[in-house]
């Protein structure tokens, strides 16, 4: 939230920096701009998604289980977002280009189309989620591809983040406090999970990659 209302001092500078001719229309910019915005939507859930089924499909417990986290993360951090949202009644900048505190509270839920919903950036809390949820669980099993894959997934979270900016759909501090929400969520839900091992949630959904799973079969076994 700090570094939020930091960012927020410099939203309407970014904006007309992004925006201007020097960015706008440039292929490249504007591919990058196109898969980061897919790669926020629908791309984390669907990665996520696969990663979960997948794993379970072909017996690979810690694919299945970072599937999960990463499913959670999203699906909380975006309920937690989407309230803000409604709550802020923020216009993004494409409505209000000239105001970049143009709020109103509740403003967001009267509105169907989205114009009034610009903070905090939905696009950016799920890619953020994703990233932490996926680097905070291998980090806690330990694996050798921890740093690869976070670097990985936290440049794919910025390059989604830079989208929403360039896309005239986000002030700056809407992503920054998107990317922060994103980020804090997926590192509780590991988190929660890591103290709580073999939960009804995990065991549901997991069967028996769900830790503590094995420990409880070979106890009845006993």
């Amino acid at each position: 939230a700090g570094a939020a209302i930091l960012a927020q001092g410099a939203d309407q500078r970014v904006r007309d920096v992004v925006r201007g001719n020097s960015w706008q229309g440039v292929p490249v910019m504007d591919a990058v701009a196109g898969f980061g915005n897919a790669w926020g939507q629908p791309g984390v859930v669907t990665v996520s998604a696969a990663l979960w089924l997948g794993g379970r499909h072909w017996g690979n417990p810690t694919v299945s289980v970072v599937g999960l986290r990463a499913l959670e993360a999203i699906t909380i951090s975006g309920v937690v977002t989407k309230v803000l949202k409604g709550s802020f009644g923020r216009a993004r900048p494409r409505v209000s280009p000239t105001d970049a505190w143009d709020a109103e509270f509740g403003r967001g839920f009267r509105f169907s189309n989205g114009d009034y919903e610009s903070f905090p950036s939905g696009h950016s809390t799920a890619a953020f989620a994703f990233a932490s949820a996926v680097t905070s669980e291998l980090s806690r099993r330990g694996s050798a591809h921890t740093m690869g894959i976070g670097t990985a997934t936290f440049a794919l979270a910025a390059v989604t983040a830079y989208a929403r900016i360039h896309t005239d759909a986000h002030w700056l501090s809407d992503v920054t406090m998107g990317a922060a929400i994103g980020t804090a969520t997926g590192l509780a839900v590991t988190r929660w999970h890591a103290t709580r091992p073999g939960n009804r949630f995990d065991g549901l959904l997991l069967g028996a990659d769900a830790e503590g799973a094995v420990i409880g079969a070979r106890f009845v076994w006993r």
